[in-house]
């Protein structure tokens, strides 16, 4: 029978270099590719990962199952070396997140041509607000929230269920936050009635999160 390690058997050293750090937190997925593409965080650090990959020597004959997978790090993680993984997480849309970011290899052309043609036709529609709850309607400036779901009305005319769809569908996901006025508490809970400084116009967000995704 193969054998089987987990993190509840024996909890591994923490490297000297990591003691002291933030690298055990998603702070650090910040700047590796596919990781950074959606900021979650209550996700870990997806070097730290890599890490136990090495030390409990993993290879291509193991299957690496994450029962909480949260955006997907341990699954990006095993697919950056070649592995095998299984990711389960409860929250569907925090699962959409990971199982999109795993389309990390669709063609480039494909993505940013879909991703153009739907920022662009965005711009001539009028989106409504009247629809969203109360608390979206709070979160948002009502111009940005009518582009916000100009850009939604205009991907779901496109939505082909293709890898490209869904990547310009987490394009969108990930502006969210930096497009709302409501100011975060700790592991990012929303303050409506706290507003933050500096937001971001969904059409420069979008181009921007678009642009880092093609990178």
């Amino acid at each position: 029978m193969q054998s089987q390690l987990s993190l509840f058997e024996e909890l591994p050293v923490i490297p000297t270099d990591l003691k002291g750090s933030r690298s055990g937190t998603f702070v650090d997925n910040m700047v590796l590719p596919v990781h950074r593409w959606f900021r979650y965080s209550a996700g870990f650090s997806a070097s730290w990962v890599e890490q136990l990959l090495d030390e409990w020597k993993i290879d291509a004959h193991s299957v690496i199952l994450d029962p909480f997978a949260g955006s997907g790090t341990v699954s990006v993680a095993c697919d950056r070396r070649g592995l095998s993984s299984i990711g389960i997480d409860a929250h569907p849309v925090v699962a959409r997140i990971g199982k999109t970011k795993l389309l990390w290899a669709t063609s480039i052309e494909r993505f940013s041509v879909l991703a153009e043609q739907i920022r662009r036709e965005a711009k001539g529609l009028i989106g409504t607000t009247s629809a969203y709850p109360e608390l979206i309607q709070r979160s948002f400036d009502m111009e940005l929230l009518a582009y916000l779901d100009a850009l939604k009305s205009t991907w779901l005319a496109y939505n082909v269920q293709s890898p490209e769809a869904e990547l310009v569908w987490l394009a969108i996901t990930a502006i969210l936050r930096s497009c709302s006025k409501a100011g975060t508490a700790q592991w990012q809970y929303i303050l409506p009635n706290k507003t933050k400084k500096n937001v971001l116009h969904p059409d420069t967000a979008f181009h921007q999160q678009v642009e880092m995704m093609k990178d």
